[in-house]
């Protein structure tokens, strides 16, 4: 008997492993995304078959909000903020029907992520009256009483009603709503939940009825909302709540009931204990089941190797209903005979509970992957953030026999190999990782570090000493170039500690071609250098400040590369003493560009006598009719439009993550480009403390920002940024 009972264990993980070989991240990820894809388009070109408050909807935004975390696009969750914007964060005309504030699930999750109080309003009023109303009468189905509109007396309310709820709870931080959804939740499973079938019936006119067959009558969509239901309420749930225990003993339960019904084909018919009576698949009732047996063994509840070949069973019969549009069929319809479902049958619910389920397998199959480290990089805010730089620590990695030479990062999503670059900061050894991130707003990027040689990336950053123009130090990403004057310049009288500026309208790296062809100051279509520093900080210089008079250094007089390319350069300059305001002074700065950015991080250490030091962070003012904005307190911002020129106009931006002011000082000595003065962020840095501070430029005719509030924006999502950081996940 022993033996047997190891040969079956054997058979099933053979079995298991053999159905993993053949689906995996990337096959999941495209085909959600196709079915995602197909039904947005639709409901963006077509008419809309019902309200967009319908519940149908509804389903639909619960399951596309889902797809959005990992579907490193905008465009998703940009459609479904849309929509609530239209409908000014209400729900249906119903007040009190479950299927009107089904959408309320999704409001929560975008108010969680945008933090616009006016997204959450309408539920909370809903929810309120809720927690005020008596709910002492029968559940006993009465449609034409209005029941409906008052209690969860049928089962689908339990994906509709509750979720809403528990979600609102967390959005809001106040335990009443889960509470409320918590009492009413079991007030409904006491009454429709069958424990010796462990299934719940629709309502209570199926208590006495009976199918063909002569069992009791368990519709497949019904129980798929109430075991999806609960997933969503365990969600936002904490780990010590009273009945918690009660919801994962049901939720096991019904997992264990349903793995059993499902049908040779890999679906649920839409009658659970007489499927010979509707023997056409049906795909919601399927979907649902597979996103909640999905989550059971993604959060631990259920076995893997026990449901894993029941869940990738009713994926590839999902597949199979899919046209190759990415229409999903053979989805009953609201109110239509259940034998009459076709492969043209489509519903935005059974869409919904598709793309949770997809999601959800993704995660698992992720996870289930071998032979490699896995990292989740996480974008917690509501700005798109696939340009972003993300790092590792390297002894994060160097613990699994990683080596500078033998690493690559591969995207999960799409299975292709993403750029990366090894940090070495200027030491012998590494010091961490970067990729582009790639993550849009509210999402997760998915990747797996394997051991294998990297391609050749075409490199995105560079800089250099320019020995052969007066000790230039000059660097440059795809979008933007920058240069600080060395010590061979300052030896033939032009002395500035100023950044200039090399505009760019090509991705293209140009600061050697320019260097060589010296004829920068013309565009040949890539570009050129009509920015001009002159005796002033130029573009974002910084210099202590005293009296309303700024004291700058003079030209750097050594450099040290720190790193080069492809996806960051970074080097230090260093700078010979000098008096400010009777104060001598040393200065290094650390200065870094990421690839896709058109900001700098500049990290400024001084060196003097006491505690702190004034500095100020200036943009040289050009004569004429230019844009200026600064916002200050905790926080610095400092953006100056130059007024346009022959060539175009530049505008320049500086972020100061810490306490400043807003200042303005006039020259006090003539320059050939005839500056005005200076705008500054003035601010206190302290002695041999890295004082840190981000400054750049866009060019018109380069093309991403079309206004100078489209560049206020940019700063400001900026200090998003650093105030949250992406959320990095090794496993």
């Amino acid at each position: 008997m022993l033996c047997k009972r190891l040969l079956i264990i054997a058979l099933i993980s053979v079995s298991t492993n053999n159905l993993f070989s053949q689906t995996n991240c990337q096959d999941v990820f495209s085909t959600t995304k196709r079915v995602a894809d197909w039904q947005m388009l639709e409901l963006q070109t077509k008419k809309w078959k019902y309200p967009a408050t319908d519940w149908t909807n509804g389903a639909y935004y619960t399951g596309m909000m889902a797809w959005s975390s990992i579907a490193n696009n905008d465009k998703y969750i940009l459609f479904l903020k849309a929509i609530g914007d239209s409908l000014n964060w209400q729900g249906g005309p119903e007040r009190f029907f479950a299927d009107d504030y089904c959408v309320g699930q999704t409001w929560a999750q975008l108010y969680m992520l945008y933090k616009d109080s006016s997204m959450i309003k309408p539920m909370m009023g809903i929810a309120d009256d809720i927690i005020k109303h008596p709910h002492s009468e029968s559940l006993q189905w009465n449609f034409d009483g209005g029941l409906h509109n008052r209690e969860w007396a049928w089962c689908d309310a339990l994906y509709m009603g509750p979720p809403m709820l528990a979600y609102l709870s967390t959005a809001t931080g106040q335990k009443k709503y889960l509470d409320i959804a918590d009492k009413l939740w079991w007030r409904s499973t006491k009454f429709l939940y069958d424990s010796s079938e462990q299934l719940y019936f629709r309502d209570s006119r199926y208590f006495d009825k009976k199918e063909k067959n002569g069992k009791k009558v368990f519709w497949s969509r019904g129980n798929g909302w109430v075991i999806a239901g609960i997933t969503r309420i365990l969600d936002n749930m904490p780990a010590d709540y009273s009945s918690r225990k009660g919801y994962e003993k049901i939720f096991k339960q019904m997992a264990k009931r349903i793995a059993a019904l499902q049908q040779p084909d890999g679906t649920w018919h839409a009658s659970l204990l007489d499927p010979a009576s509707y023997p056409i698949k049906e795909t919601s009732g399927t979907a649902f089941f597979a996103y909640a047996l999905t989550w059971g063994i993604n959060k631990g509840y259920l076995p893997y190797n026990e449901y894993f070949p029941v869940v990738i069973k009713a994926w590839d019969a999902l597949k199979d209903c899919i046209h190759e549009n990415g229409k999903l069929g053979f989805v009953q319809v609201p109110g239509a005979s259940p034998d009459k479902v076709t492969f043209d049958d489509t519903e935005v619910y059974g869409v919904g509970a598709f793309l949770l389920a997809g999601t959800e397998l993704f995660k698992l199959l992720y996870e289930k992957e071998k032979n490699c480290s896995k990292i989740v990089i996480q974008n917690t805010t509501a700005i798109n953030r696939q340009n972003e730089i993300a790092e590792i620590n390297w002894l994060k990695l160097v613990k699994s026999g990683f080596n500078e030479k033998n690493i690559v990062i591969i995207n999960a999503q799409t299975g292709s190999e993403v750029p990366s670059q090894v940090l070495f900061k200027g030491k012998k050894t590494p010091q961490s990782i970067i990729l582009q991130s790639g993550t849009s707003a509210g999402s997760s990027a998915f990747y797996f570090f394997k051991k294998q040689t990297a391609q050749n990336y075409q490199p995105k950053t560079y800089g250099r000493i320019v020995p052969e123009r007066m000790d230039d130090f000059a660097w440059e990403n795809d979008c933007i170039a920058f240069r600080m004057y060395g010590p061979a310049l300052e030896k033939n009288g032009e002395i500035s500690n100023g950044i200039d500026i090399w505009v760019k309208r090509t991705k293209e790296l140009i600061i050697n071609k320019w260097y060589k062809e010296d004829d920068y100051h013309k565009d040949h279509g890539e570009g050129l250098d009509f920015y001009g520093v002159g005796k002033t900080l130029g573009a974002g210089g910084i210099a202590p400040i005293a009296n309303n008079k700024i004291y700058p250094s003079k030209n750097f007089v050594t450099y040290k590369v720190l790193d080069n390319g492809p996806l960051r350069t970074s080097f230090q300059l260093s700078y010979a003493s000098w008096s400010a305001s009777g104060i001598k002074v040393t200065e290094i700065k650390n200065i870094s560009l990421d690839a896709g950015s058109f900001l700098n991080r500049i990290e400024v250490t001084y060196r003097f006598s006491g505690k702190q030091i004034p500095v100020a962070v200036g943009i040289a003012k050009l004569p004429g009719e230019g844009l200026q904005w600064n916002q200050t307190g905790k926080t610095g911002f400092l953006a100056y439009q130059q007024p346009a020129q022959t060539d175009g106009t530049i505008t320049i931006g500086v972020l100061i993550p810490q306490a400043s002011t807003a200042s303005e000082i006039k020259m006090t000595e003539e320059d050939h480009y005839n500056h005005t003065g200076h705008y500054l962020l003035k601010a206190v840095a302290g002695n041999e403390t890295p004082f840190i501070y981000y400054q750049g430029a866009n060019w018109d005719k380069e093309g991403s920002f079309t206004s100078f509030d489209d560049w206020k924006e940019y700063l400001k999502n900026k200090l998003t940024q650093i105030k949250n950081p992406l959320k990095i996940t090794i496993k």
